[in-house]
């Protein structure tokens, strides 16, 4: 791996940041992405996929007492699939995928993983997607900055069915820069989740994220 690629994939990455947060730039950037995107964050040593994986593991496991590996399972932001890779090799196979890139999610389909793939899908407004549809929603790399605001977490709410568990990143650049923190704590104030669990851990070499686990009440 060159100094060069090095670079490059960081640069790439860090312009991600730089977006509006608009459906039309995001997928439009995210066209040009595709090809490279696997290659790109694995230079910069992406490990958030497999460490929310285990995370989302630990909860069920808390939560549960057992980690149920028929759970119908949405990756919400599934982009090439890295997240729908370990699930699949944890055992979790009843899984759909959605993302707003129609090229990130013909990446994903080669990884033969979910059972449904949706492209074109905005996370901040999932109309195609009915209320409590999934017993789990895991989302990864998606509430980062000039992505999505806070208030997309309400979405991924709404399709999980209640007392199913949402489990999210956020980078923490963006729990820094936005208002995620008290978008949550109204939430749970106002009776529509209970916040199971906040921490942080890794996510790729720049920076930590945080982590989160909600139940839907």
């Amino acid at each position: 791996m060159s100094e060069s690629n090095d670079s490059q994939s960081f640069d790439i990455i860090k312009e991600s940041h730089a977006l509006s947060g608009e459906p039309e730039q995001l997928a439009e950037f995210y066209q040009k992405w595709a090809d490279t995107y696997d290659e790109d964050v694995s230079n910069e040593e992406y490990t958030g996929p497999e460490y929310i994986t285990n995370y989302f593991i630990d909860i069920l496991q808390k939560e549960n007492n057992q980690a149920d590996n028929q759970l119908k399972i949405l990756d919400a932001g599934c982009g090439t699939g890295l997240v729908g890779i370990v699930l699949d090799k944890k055992g979790y196979h009843n899984l759909d995928g959605c993302d707003l890139s129609e090229e990130m999610v013909e990446v994903a389909k080669q990884t033969g993983v979910y059972q449904t793939l949706n492209g074109g899908i905005d996370i901040n407004n999932m109309k195609s997607f009915s209320d409590a549809q999934y017993d789990a929603t895991i989302s990864c790399g998606v509430f980062t900055l000039g992505h999505v605001p806070p208030t997309a977490i309400k979405e991924l709410l709404r399709i999980t069915k209640k007392d199913g568990l949402v489990v999210v990143s956020t980078r923490s650049s963006y729990y820094d820069s936005t208002d995620f923190q008290a978008v949550c704590d109204s939430l749970e104030q106002e009776g529509q989740v209970k916040i199971l669990d906040h921490s942080t851990g890794p996510y790729i070499a720049e920076e930590d994220a945080h982590y989160w686990a909600f139940r839907v009440c």
